[in-house]
């Protein structure tokens, strides 16, 4: 990690830790109930809206808020470690595309050098076993020769 890196570091988490005592005196200190009036869709053509009284606890509904921001504020503290890394891996598939590419033209040079070799040895594809070749020449009954033989 570099030095901007960890400093950037350094002051988000300073900053969460400072608005988590903030949010948590202020939760405290706001702890009473309040109603809330959300407007709700009706059938009714003449008047299509209503409007529903609820009465909520105001260090719960800022509660949620601050979970929300939170998870915002998490996000963004993030987002330069995520992209430095995607740019890293990016970097390192390219490396690795390029290194494919000549692993590819490979195998075209070596058969050209296995031809070669082939060519100065003189190798015939078809070689024969020669041991092979000796028992079935000794297991083979001997050629008659003889015209004219009895009948």
């Amino acid at each position: 990690m570099t030095a901007l890196g960890k400093v950037y570091l350094g002051v988000s988490l300073t900053l969460v830790v400072l608005g988590v005592l903030w949010a948590s005196t202020t939760l405290q200190s706001n702890s009473a109930w309040v109603e809330v009036v959300v407007s709700v869709p009706r059938a009714n053509l003449l008047a299509p809206l209503s409007n529903v009284r609820y009465h909520v606890n105001l260090a719960a509904l800022m509660a949620g808020w601050l979970v929300a921001a939170s998870l915002i504020t998490f996000a963004a503290i993030r987002a330069p470690f995520r992209i430095r890394t995607v740019a890293r891996t990016r970097r390192r598939v390219k490396e690795l595309e390029r290194e494919v590419l000549d692993l590819r033209r490979l195998p075209l040079r070596q058969q050209e050098e296995d031809d070669l070799l082939a060519a100065e040895a003189q190798l015939e594809d078809g070689t024969k076993k020669v041991m092979t070749e000796k028992f079935m020449r000794d297991d083979a009954p001997a050629p008659r020769s003889g015209r004219g033989g009895a009948r």
